[in-house]
């Protein structure tokens, strides 16, 4: 349930490119992949707006292809779990964007996006490529609570121009890994320092 706290001072290109790369790069299908995106609500229409733009833009189809940014899920067990939870999301969430896919190839789905309304209402994790949105308001220490309360403490992200509150959400999330500016896939076990905390520890 990896998730980015993003700050009205945030900057909107540097944090769509980032989303775009944590929650869809290899399909969604990481563990550290991006699951809940938490937006400011002073700068979440625009920046939507931007993430429908660039999910348009994505290609999705077979991974051989140079041009092809999203592949297939790993196989068909896979595949038909996440479209499950989709459809599920279909009528439980309100849809935000949702990148076209090709005919006729085998495990394809397609990346897209949901708005929930309460950080609590996401449960459980979507292994696949799978963006939920949820707006913020006030404290930002509160948002860190919730996330915290869901149980899962493998990454996050921070998306702000304020060092001091970048400090205060690493001090307080319960996480193994915490990326501030950038997108939150990068470590490379046995090479950074990678592991989680709760029910993500070991």
């Amino acid at each position: 349930l990896n998730a980015m706290v993003v700050d009205s001072t945030a900057l909107p290109e540097q944090v769509v490119d980032a989303v775009v790369q944590s929650a869809f790069r290899s399909a969604g299908q990481r563990c550290s992949a991006l699951r809940l995106l938490c937006l400011h609500e002073s700068i979440a229409d625009g920046l939507i707006e931007m993430l429908q733009g660039a999910m348009a833009e994505l290609c999705v189809g077979d991974p051989a292809q140079l041009a092809t940014d999203v592949g297939p899920l790993i196989d068909d067990e896979a595949f038909a779990a996440v479209a499950a939870q989709v459809q599920r999301l279909r009528s439980q969430a309100r849809l935000l964007a949702e990148t076209p896919v090709p005919a006729g190839q085998p495990r394809l789905l397609a990346p897209v996006a949901f708005e929930i309304a309460r950080i609590a209402d996401l449960r459980d994790e979507i292994f696949g490529p799978v963006l939920h949105v949820v707006r913020w308001s006030g404290d930002v220490g509160e948002v860190v609570r919730q996330i915290n309360a869901l149980g899962y403490g493998l990454t996050l992200g921070v998306q702000t121009r304020i060092d001091s509150r970048a400090q205060q959400i690493a001090d307080t999330a319960r996480v193994g890994n915490v990326y501030v500016n950038r997108n939150i896939i990068g470590a490379v076990v046995g090479v950074q320092p990678f592991g989680g905390e709760g029910l993500s520890g070991t």
